[in-house]
């Protein structure tokens, strides 16, 4: 575990964190927009997108950028969950990568999942001492 568990010198909020990623966050670029006309033919669209993300994933699973659409795709939806879901695989693949960590969190706080972004950077800082945008 940690030993140290006194706060640190420099405390930074979450909302600071946050901010500063979000001005490094590239351009989000819409969907076209598609014309559904039914739950089922929405279900049948939903299950041929996921297809295409797992199919991106299984080629290139290292590829940070496919899990983090994916995940963007499921919450455009509203399928928190899922989005969820998404998150926890890729760091399954990628517990390592900052990048990750930090679009997990930004989700549950756009969404106001607040505790969910409280203990996902709770893991982050445990997994990733060092990188100091987590603290």
């Amino acid at each position: 575990g940690i030993k140290n568990r006194s706060a640190a010198a420099i405390q930074i909020s979450a909302e600071q964190i946050l901010r500063e990623a979000a001005d490094r966050q590239e351009a989000h670029v819409p969907e076209p927009v598609l014309k559904i006309h039914d739950a089922e033919e929405y279900q049948s669209h939903l299950r041929d997108r996921r297809k295409r993300f797992e199919d991106n994933i299984r080629y290139r699973r290292e590829h940070i950028g496919n899990w983090v659409k994916y995940a963007r795709f499921e919450e455009e939806n509203k399928e928190y969950e899922r989005a969820r879901s998404v998150m926890e695989r890729s760091l399954e693949v990628e517990h390592r990568s900052s990048e990750l960590w930090l679009r997990y969190a930004e989700f549950e706080m756009r969404n106001e999942f607040i505790n969910h972004a409280r203990n996902v950077f709770d893991r982050a800082v445990q997994i990733l001492p060092r990188v100091d945008f987590l603290w």
